[in-house]
């Protein structure tokens, strides 16, 4: 049977049309953005990627993509893009449909704020979900049986501001996002305990595309060598998670 499965192209398909085709949501920060500037910690460690295969980047934009963590749902096509972007989470879900690269970035609820409540009991708390596909009834559910006041939040930005105004005693969100905004005010951070869940983000790719997963899980792996994604993480202001809510940080 294995003689008669038809030879693995895709990294000759790619080297032969000098094209790298992913298809990414329309804004999902910091992984992907509308800033040309700062187009995202995806899209920039995919134009690394691309520039040392000496390809061009085409970017196929589906804002499908993130809204769930079933790439079934987003609709794509081997036509439309040989890699996916931009909030594939590696899940059974997800190996069920596509093969992924080594995890590059972890999501998760995490809770950000200046210092962070020992106990959420009659604590009121901002949550801003984003456009994730994280479990939102789990996290709502999970912090009722806390005794914690939910305060629905509509933005980064707001929940932010909501924390420094003192409104809310802390914030959640999804862990990238959480990430950003206590690496831009030097707070602390925590992943919720389970039963929340976390994950990890790669790269999607379709299955059988062995070459082409090596190649792109190789140059990775040099990037992660040489810093480049901890340079990244630094310049999108990702603060890293060390700790879980509820568990002793490491220096106690």
């Amino acid at each position: 049977a294995v003689y008669l499965l038809p030879p693995d192209t895709s990294l000759a398909e790619v080297d032969r049309t000098g094209v790298l085709r992913v298809c990414v949501p329309s804004d999902y920060p910091p992984l992907v953005t509308t800033n040309a500037e700062r187009s995202g910690v995806d899209i920039e460690i995919l134009s690394e990627i691309a520039r040392r295969m000496e390809v061009r980047l085409a970017l196929n934009v589906n804002s499908s993509i993130g809204r769930d963590f079933n790439p079934r749902n987003w609709r794509v096509t081997r036509a439309q893009c040989q890699v996916l972007a931009g909030g594939v989470v590696v899940s059974v879900t997800t190996r069920s449909f596509l093969d992924t690269t080594p995890p590059h970035l972890e999501t998760g609820w995490a809770m950000v704020g200046p210092a962070l409540p020992e106990t959420l009991g009659g604590q009121s708390i901002g949550v801003y979900a984003g456009l994730t596909g994280l479990d939102r009834l789990g996290l709502s559910r999970y912090l009722r049986a806390q005794g914690a006041r939910l305060e629905v939040i509509d933005s980064a930005a707001a929940l932010a501001n909501a924390i420094r105004s003192g409104s809310v005693a802390a914030g959640i969100s999804e862990a990238l996002t959480a990430g950003q905004i206590a690496g831009a005010n030097d707070w602390e951070i925590a992943w919720l305990p389970p039963p929340i869940e976390r994950y990890p983000i790669a790269f999607g790719l379709w299955k059988g595309d062995l070459t082409l997963k090596r190649r792109i899980a190789a140059i990775l792996d040099d990037l992660d060598d040489e810093g480049f994604l901890a340079d990244l993480a630094e310049k999108y202001d990702i603060a890293p998670i060390e700790v879980t809510h509820g568990s002793p940080s490491p220096a106690a």
